[in-house]
């Protein structure tokens, strides 16, 4: 194990000057000392390259090897890929491609078979509950559980309309918590907590009488729709 090296005031000094613009090679020879110990005492000093410095990339040395090594390996500029405008016919798996390809339904062997199952439930990052209605990738397969509910009870949620849980609890996804309601009334109940508390019990009140209506009006419409 190297004896750990301390920095004089005198190199620190130095390494200001010479640290925007000489290569490593020549500080480490000056310094006597390893790149990491460099590069940590001028990361310490709040030291930088300057624009210089990485203009000349070659006269630095940073990119000898780079530019160098593997030359004979690299596409030549105009290189026209073999496969350009080849279209292959649906289905095309030449040699033992299909053996090796993943089967349709496939399911990777590291995560829980009961995630993979219709019906299966999750919280999402929203903190709502989701289940699993097809295997399409990502959340195309997945739809929340209360608007399930409420849709195989009352129908389609309406244009411009959503679900709030009355007790505020999502996970909560009882028919009974649910109710229906105006995207411009979620707006206002949600921003009603801004407002003073006489004005925010007028709108809460307003809303509530207005849902109130809809209903009877809806119950009077379907009642004139049956057949007498």
């Amino acid at each position: 194990m190297k004896p750990r090296r301390f920095w004089t005031r005198a190199e620190e000094q130095l390494l200001k000057q010479l640290y925007p613009l000489t290569p490593m090679p020549k500080l480490k020879r000056r310094f006597r000392s390893d790149s990491g110990r460099i590069y940590a005492k001028a990361s310490q000093l709040g030291l930088h390259r300057s624009p210089a410095f990485f203009a000349n990339a070659k006269a630095s040395g940073r990119f000898d090897k780079l530019t160098k090594s593997g030359v004979r390996h690299r596409f030549p500029k105009g290189h026209v890929p073999a496969n350009k405008g080849v279209k292959r016919p649906p289905g095309w798996a030449p040699g033992r491609m299909r053996e090796t390809q993943f089967k349709k339904g496939h399911f990777p062997a590291n995560r829980d078979p009961d995630y993979y199952v219709l019906g299966a439930l999750r919280i999402n990052a929203d903190g709502y509950i989701d289940m699993r209605v097809s295997f399409e990738p990502g959340a195309k397969g997945w739809r929340t559980l209360h608007r399930i509910l409420w849709e195989d009870a009352h129908g389609p949620v309406p244009p411009k309309h959503c679900l709030i849980f009355k007790d505020g609890d999502r996970l909560n996804v009882e028919l009974a918590n649910l109710v229906l309601i105006s995207q411009r009334d979620n707006m206002r109940r949600n921003s009603v907590h801004n407002l003073p508390k006489e004005l925010a019990q007028v709108l809460q009140l307003n809303g509530a009488l207005k849902r109130k209506i809809n209903r009877r009006l809806q119950g009077a419409g379907d009642q004139s729709r049956r057949p007498q």
